[in-house]
């Protein structure tokens, strides 16, 4: 048995909990997304809101909240336990990334960089994430999916077109086409966050027109086929605040035949207005696409509210920096303006909207038990904000069976918001369904979460089981649910068992392992004690996990009568940083 995990003595009372929601404040906050990297690349998992500093357009701001986002690459654990929750602040698809390469500005035979690094990257790629590759003149266009071995055969059949007599307005012209290719990236992107991996030799940087006076030629600074100018750099910086990309620049410095040191600062210049992070590949890409790999896997959102009058701006010009040591920042240098709603977000209309809402970054999930008198089962929704700090100032949840029919429906009162995580009870004939959670904060941040579920009472014959839910101990006493574990020092399996003949004895055994039938790490008796029903139990235990690592565990309940094990429930418990 491992040290750091050991039985825990629970003692259960119910204590009432004393807390107010926060009023609404108004109109939407305005979202900026960022990476929080350590000196050696890897994230930084417990930022805080006093750890970096906001200025916008010059001025401070107080940070509103501040949210930490995973891809399911950078998931708690490595292991395929269930997930113990459904939510909003994970992308249930992976990462989204788009490749673009400039294949008119690599040389024929000069296309190995290029494919080792797409190579490296399609062969490192986590379960769920997507990928697509497109090159300005369409000679491959694959939509980003969740094959990496299409796009890898695609890029390795890539061939340079580059031109060894380009000229000053070829390269104008080529360098038209990479923006409007990027912009269309840009524009595909949809409000999703997306990484924009862009290979390319170099690009013409932009030209200021030059009128002459008593000159024939109005145009002499800029090429009048494709001129590139400024406000094509400063459009593309502008679509880029609005898509919430994160854009690496990967400069194929042996593409060309003939490396032009103006093109160099050219795609040097599209790095500055986007926010990007420019890469010069001299050798192998390998340590360049671990490091685009490893920064892509989290990010965080801050929001801040704006002044009056702040409305009406397009973009606002943002600097985000660290205060705390050995930790940098990244992200774009602008951020557009939401405009602001005709009418406020409310979450029972929430529930029908077929897109979801992310700003509220939420966490749901649910437990059935049985319903005294009928057949039906009940069902506990537990839901919560991420971040704590910012309580819910209204919610609604919503059932939904297999045809997407709306079966139940229930709002919650400011006192049931006050609890964490709030719970909502609905009862519904037993079946598949999907949960559905719309809250808002009291700044008016809107959210909605899913959750899929059978709702049935496991059988385990004679007897029927509710689901396994887990919690700790309030301080005090007290049992209260958890949907993820930080500092907590015990972690509670809580059971009800039903059909209990009369002189039965009920015996349940609880154990934490770190796969589905992996040994365990732990085991511990639990107290079983009646229940509100003659033939109804319900049993507790627990464990202590102040020195848990990090990660997805287990916790299996078997189910013993009169010595004999008849069944079993598990649930995943999950410990943050």
């Amino acid at each position: 048995m491992r040290r750091w995990l050991r039985p825990a003595l629970v003692v259960l009372a119910l204590v009432p909990a004393a807390a107010a929601a926060q009023a609404g404040k108004g109109g939407p906050p305005v979202r900026i997304d960022f990476r929080a990297l350590a000196e050696d690349g890897s994230q930084v998992p417990d930022l805080k809101a006093e750890d970096v500093t906001l200025k916008i357009n010059g001025k401070p701001r107080a940070i509103q909240s501040l949210s930490l986002f995973r891809t399911t690459g950078a998931g708690a654990s490595s292991s395929a336990l269930p997930a113990p929750y459904g939510s909003n602040a994970v992308s249930q698809s992976g990462r989204v990334i788009h490749l673009l390469i400039d294949d008119d500005s690599i040389s024929p035979g000069r296309e190995g960089q290029v494919r080792e690094a797409v190579r490296l990257l399609t062969a490192e790629l986590a379960p769920g994430d997507r990928i697509g590759v497109l090159t300005p003149q369409v000679q491959l266009n694959l939509r980003p999916g969740t094959d990496p071995t299409k796009v890898r055969l695609a890029v390795d059949a890539l061939s340079g077109r580059a031109s060894p007599n380009e000229t000053e307005a070829d390269a104008q012209c080529r360098t038209t086409r990479v923006l409007a290719a990027v912009g269309t990236i840009l524009s595909m992107s949809a409000g999703t966050p997306t990484t924009i991996a862009i290979f390319s030799g170099g690009i013409s940087p932009p030209k200021v027109k030059v009128v002459s006076v008593g000159s024939l030629n109005a145009n002499a600074a800029t090429n009048d086929v494709c001129p590139v100018t400024p406000e094509d750099f400063q459009n593309i910086g502008v679509l880029a605040a609005t898509a919430r990309a994160d854009i690496y620049l990967f400069h194929l410095t042996e593409a060309m035949v003939n490396r032009s040191t103006t093109q160099d600062a050219g795609f040097e210049s599209l790095g500055g207005v986007t926010g990007s992070e420019f890469v010069r590949l001299t050798a192998s890409p390998q340590a360049s696409i671990s490091r685009l790999l490893r920064e892509t896997a989290a990010y965080y959102t801050a929001t801040f509210e704006l002044e009056p009058g702040e409305r009406n701006a397009a973009t606002m010009r943002v600097e985000l920096k660290p205060t705390r040591e050995n930790m940098k920042l990244r992200t774009r240098p602008s951020v557009a303006v939401p405009k602001a709603e005709a009418k406020a977000a409310q979450p029972k209309d929430m529930l029908r909207v077929a897109g979801g809402r992310t700003d509220l970054p939420l966490r749901v999930a649910a437990h059935s038990s049985r319903t005294p008198g009928n057949d039906e089962v009940t069902i506990a929704a537990l839901f919560e904000g991420i971040d704590a700090t910012a309580p819910l100032a209204a919610a609604s949840v919503g059932l939904f069976d297999e045809k997407g029919t709306l079966k139940k429906q229930w709002s919650a009162q400011s006192g049931e918001l006050a609890q964490r995580p709030v719970m909502a009870a609905l009862t519904a004939p037993p079946g598949i369904y999907r949960l559905r959670v719309a809250a808002v904060d009291g700044s008016g941040r809107a959210g909605t979460a899913d959750y899929e579920l059978n709702a049935e009472i496991p059988r385990a014959d004679p007897l029927k089981l509710s689901t396994l839910v887990l919690g700790t101990q309030r301080q005090g006493g007290g049992f209260a649910p958890r949907l993820e574990f930080s500092n907590e020092p015990v972690a509670i399996g809580y059971l009800e068992i039903y059909g209990v003949p009369k002189g039965g004895t009920v015996t349940v055994d609880l154990d934490v392992a770190t796969t589905a039938n992996g040994a365990p790490l732990a085991n511990a008796q639990t107290t079983v004690s009646p229940g509100k029903a003659d033939d109804m139990r319900i049993a507790f235990g627990g464990f202590s996990i102040a020195t848990l690592e990090p990660g997805d565990y287990q916790m299996r309940a078997v189910v013993s009568l009169d010595g004999k094990p008849v069944g079993k429930v598990v649930r995943t418990l999950r410990k943050s940083q």
